[in-house]
């Protein structure tokens, strides 16, 4: 016997479970289609830093660093790399604790600040409104905003002169207009 109005059942009929079925198959197919044009976004994006010398790769890797939880998995991690690559002679006399961070808390404090503006974060620190950390992190997050306004815009502008082959002109001394026309009478 199927369900209908006003039956006790709370078990759904097949035309129930059909509609309940493509309603989420059609929430699936358009959160698939967003993907595909992010990942074409995503891989274009990919091929303009590449051709600006970047490596994806570490480009990645930065990202998976500067989310993750724990940071001292990240360094542990580089670590274990660098004691491989010397067990294998790839580098010469790799020390484990050449790349523990020993710098003072409030020094840490404002470098992760300073990450933090030059990826574009917001600028809200995770420490008590106030403190010394706080601070320390503000200080850090308007230093990474102060690079990315005083030097991106000259990057692009040297890769794009680049790229089209124009060298930047600089004028000198001003000596009056270059291009004048004389008078041809």
């Amino acid at each position: 016997m199927t369900a209908t109005a006003g039956h006790n059942s709370n078990e759904l009929t097949e035309n129930e479970r059909k509609a309940l079925f493509f309603h989420h198959l059609r929430k699936r197919m358009e959160h698939n289609a967003n993907l595909a044009e992010i990942n074409a976004e995503k891989k274009a994006d990919a091929k303009i830093a590449q051709a600006d010398g970047q490596v994806i790769g570490d480009i990645d890797y930065a990202i998976k660093a500067l989310n993750a939880d724990d940071k001292a998995t990240v360094t542990d991690r580089f670590i274990a790399a660098g004691e491989i690559l010397s067990w294998l002679g790839l580098t010469p006399g790799f020390q484990s604790d050449m790349f523990r961070d020993r710098a003072p808390a409030v020094d840490r404090i404002e470098k992760d600040g300073e990450l933090a503006g030059l990826a574009g974060r917001d600028p809200k620190s995770p420490y008590d409104t106030g403190s010394n950390e706080d601070l320390a992190w503000m200080r850090g997050w308007d230093n990474g905003q102060q690079i990315m306004r005083d030097n991106l815009e000259a990057a692009m502008t040297k890769r794009n002169a680049a790229k089209s082959g124009d060298e930047l002109i600089q004028g000198g001394a001003d000596d009056g207009d270059p291009f004048e026309m004389e008078d041809a009478a």
